[in-house]
């Protein structure tokens, strides 16, 4: 019986750690966020979700081509160190300018982000453009795919589906409150 429970808890701690560090990198605003929002405020709530079943597709090619090795073709930890600081730096200008002009903001269907090839190729697109996207995997999202992996292959995909899950929880709240808002 202790065992049922540790098995459980082998599955259940990772889906809640994959779906917390998964809000982390899913609320990081860009050109994915944009995207949304512009097609949400164009069409409807439902793009949403398919943009963001455009995003997992990526992650789940990424997360293949990590698993088969292919962090040892990014450069040295210092270079990867130095990139995370610098696109962390720009992401603490970017959310700064963005508090600073809250107020003023408004959401217009004139400033649409033309892309012609559809919400799940969007999705994949924005995200792979997104500095955040490779910054986030490189810092927080592998090691921590790792850690679960360690646990055990349903650990690692425990982790993988609390983390996509809490890509469709935040797109979809976007999603929603685009959509009503625009009513």
């Amino acid at each position: 019986r202790f065992h049922d429970r540790e098995k459980r808890l082998d599955l259940i701690l990772p889906l809640i750690v994959g779906f917390n560090l998964g809000l982390s990198g899913a609320m990081i605003p860009g050109p994915l966020f944009l995207f949304t929002v512009s097609e949400v405020l164009e069409k409807n709530l439902w793009v949403g979700f398919k943009i963001v079943l455009g995003h997992i597709l990526l992650e789940a090619v990424f997360i293949a081509l990590v698993l088969l090795g292919a962090l040892k073709a990014l450069p040295s930890q210092k270079i990867v160190s130095g990139i995370s600081i610098i696109g962390g730096v720009a992401l603490v200008i970017m959310g700064s300018l963005i508090l600073r002009k809250a107020g003023s903001m408004r959401l217009s269907r004139r400033e649409k982000i033309q892309f012609g090839y559809g919400a799940i190729t969007g999705g994949a697109f924005f995200s792979a453009v997104s500095p955040g996207f490779l910054i986030w995997w490189a810092t927080v999202g592998t090691p921590f795919l790792f850690q679960a992996l360690r646990v055990s292959t349903l650990g690692a995909i425990s982790w993988i589906i609390g983390h996509w899950a809490a890509d469709v929880a935040w797109y979809g709240f976007v999603s929603y409150s685009v959509h009503k808002g625009k009513q």
